[in-house]
């Protein structure tokens, strides 16, 4: 089978054995795939454990079959080198967090190429900013739902409305469902997704406002991903944070 070359975003790895991990890729060509490795440790040459080092963005090559649940996968390099990612102390936090994150969003997601450079443009700019670090994964989040087909529509507010979390909007009767945001948290969220990364800094929010947007956000992506599920690493996150 024809070997194809494809940048990569690496999500996950799983020890297989001793000398293999399973790592699971979102690629540029295919969406998420997922590949057994064999590392090696040390500063030799070949597939290190470095290499493989979330959210490091790779090219490799894929041999691609759509039946396989594991794609050979050969000549990976990393092509965008970080400069503080995975060194800046809560740099590294948030990209554990992250890293688990768009796992659980996108683990069933085909290519999907404004996706893949939204996240490259996204990351990269966290790399190297040096403001606005603590509220990043929150307006990454808010964000990359455009790019899911998931955007809540922020339009309709009036002073007193909450937002239905489910119906993704405004309403100024509490939903049934009990899926929705009071007043004051609905006017929040929806700063939150209309704010962009050059201004993320001068959002204002406070320490508790801050976990409880998380609580949130974790929500409302658990009620529009099907099997999103629960997070390990939030509370190492909160922690950070705290």
């Amino acid at each position: 089978m024809q070997m194809q070359k494809t940048k990569a975003l690496v999500l996950r790895t799983v020890r297989y054995s001793d000398s293999r991990i399973i790592v699971s890729l979102f690629t540029e060509q295919h969406g998420m795939v997922s590949t057994i490795v064999r590392v090696q440790h040390g500063t030799g040459k070949g597939a290190r454990t470095a290499l493989w080092q979330l959210l490091n963005f790779v090219e490799v090559n894929v041999a691609y079959r759509q039946a396989s649940d594991f794609q050979k996968v050969t000549e990976p390099i990393i092509y965008s080198p970080w400069k503080e990612l995975p060194y800046h102390p809560l740099k590294a936090g948030v990209s554990m967090f992250l890293a688990d994150f768009l796992y659980h969003s996108i683990r069933n997601e085909g290519a999907n190429q404004l996706l893949f450079d939204f996240l490259e443009k996204a990351l990269t700019w966290f790399d190297e900013t040096e403001n606005g670090i603590a509220d990043f994964h929150l307006l990454l989040m808010a964000k990359m739902t455009r790019f899911l087909g998931i955007w809540p529509s922020t339009d309709g507010y009036v002073q007193g409305a909450v937002y239905d979390l489910k119906g993704a909007c405004f309403v100024t009767q509490l939903p049934g469902h009990g899926q929705y945001l009071e007043s004051s948290d609905a006017a929040l969220f929806s700063r939150l997704f209309e704010a962009d990364f050059s201004s993320v800094c001068l959002l204002g929010i406070s320490r508790n406002e801050r976990r409880h947007m998380l609580d949130v956000l974790l929500r409302y992506y658990q009620i529009h991903v099907p099997g999103f599920g629960e997070l390990q690493s939030v509370d190492v996150l909160r922690e950070l944070f705290s």
